[in-house]
């Protein structure tokens, strides 16, 4: 997961990025509830309230992001309405959070971020 991003930002751009991660699924969340029987659905709407956590913690971000903008899509193919606007907007929004990466505030981040490593060696030395 490092590979994919060369740093993981703190301040105020983790503080965006968490936003932009909570936009995200948030906008996911209203697209894929039913409107008529909630029961018909229910494994469809467990599987992307799943997807929708995991963005929100930032957990797999690039893979959850995939997987939304492919599900919107779907969506939109499926579009008869002038509904299609907001679709095109939230699908460049979970595009642009899979490029941009996790952030600091994330799962990845404390997963696969950066870390100090200190040798042994280097313990004993420096207490000389």
């Amino acid at each position: 997961m490092q590979r994919l991003f060369s740093m993981f930002p703190t301040g105020a751009a983790g503080v965006a990025l968490i936003l932009v991660r909570f936009s995200v699924a948030v906008t996911l969340f209203a697209e894929v509830m039913p409107a008529g029987n909630p029961a018909a659905h229910i494994w469809e709407s467990a599987g992307l309230g799943l997807l929708g956590v995991t963005i929100c913690l930032g957990l797999f971000t690039p893979v959850s992001s995939i997987a939304c903008c492919l599900i919107e899509a779907a969506m939109l193919l499926d579009t008869k309405d002038l509904v299609f606007i907001p679709l095109i907007s939230s699908i460049l929004v979970a595009a642009s959070l899979g490029l941009l990466g996790p952030g600091a505030y994330s799962l990845d981040a404390r997963m696969f971020g950066r870390r100090l490593v200190v040798s042994s060696s280097d313990k004993t030395m420096s207490g000389d």
